[in-house]
């Protein structure tokens, strides 16, 4: 084990988010930073990079999940340290990137987002929302299956294989009994979307507000109530699946409606698979 850290839920006012959160301090700020599988780059606020003295460079716009624009700097590789870890403490985050702080970030105290998979060069982390720890696991793919099984043995470990080549967890499923598409496990979303085109004749419900990109702009969507979700032989239950055009490539991903309460581990090594520890229907 390189390290283990508390999982939070809660801002620093104490209110409740979907994601998970991480205590962290960069330079002499201390922070919140949320651990999202569907981000491959790590990301903080532009705010906490100057404050830090963190040089920004090459002003860019970048697409956020609304796919609306937003302005964005290269910052480089920063020095990180885990409030709440045991074992190695500080970790370096590679090729950072920052971003205008959004509303919603500077009312909950949250300085960023970490992508898990791009954590460390070889370790595996697992981002167990049972126990509430994100544990970085350091030897064989194979290994990790049997560890996940020894720390939850009345779960389901899935083996579940990645995109090539893509730093994001991208993997093929289905909402029965509609075909596989590609699908991102994403644990900074809050809920499971499908593009309709991708489950023909499924039917949603008025279009709402379903959740925020970083920039501040509406996510919107419709539910088309509970589903079940197939992974290979792996079927999972879906509480209540958002329908929403213009999602792009992929056009699905799985929230924490249906993450929550399981385990996933993802090394950095896209050839290796996503382990999914769940209960299935």
């Amino acid at each position: 084990m390189v390290l283990r850290a508390a999982i939070h839920f809660e801002t620093q006012a104490g209110e409740p988010v979907h994601a998970p959160l991480v205590l962290a301090a960069i330079g002499a700020f201390h922070t919140r930073l949320i651990l999202d599988t569907g981000s491959d780059v790590h990301l903080i606020t532009a705010e906490l990079a100057e404050a830090a003295c963190l040089g920004l460079a090459g002003l860019d716009a970048g697409t956020d999940h609304s796919g609306s624009t937003m302005d964005s700097w290269a910052v480089g590789d920063v020095e990180l340290e885990l409030d709440e870890a045991e074992g190695a403490k500080g970790l370096r985050l590679r090729d950072v990137v920052a971003i205008p702080a959004p509303a919603a970030f500077t009312r909950q105290g949250i300085g960023g987002i970490i992508s898990p998979q791009r954590l460390h060069a070889t370790a595996f982390p697992v981002i167990d929302e049972i126990d509430d720890e994100l544990v970085l696991i350091d030897g064989p793919a194979a290994g990790v299956p049997a560890w996940l099984r020894g720390r939850h043995p009345s779960r389901e470990v899935v083996a579940i294989a990645r995109r090539p080549r893509d730093d994001r967890p991208i993997v093929e499923a289905a909402i029965e009994p509609h075909g596989p598409v590609p699908v991102l496990l994403n644990t900074g979303g809050r809920h499971t979307e499908f593009e309709p085109g991708t489950v023909p004749g499924l039917e949603a419900g008025t279009a709402e507000r379903i959740g925020t990109g970083v920039s501040g702009a509406a996510v919107m969507g419709g539910t088309a109530g509970p589903q079940v979700l197939r992974i290979g032989e792996h079927r999972v239950r879906v509480p209540s699946l958002m329908l929403r055009t213009g999602m792009g490539d992929p056009p699905a991903m799985i929230g924490q409606d249906v993450l929550r309460e399981t385990v996933v581990a993802l090394g950095p090594d896209p050839s290796t698979p996503v382990f999914w520890q769940v209960e299935g229907v």
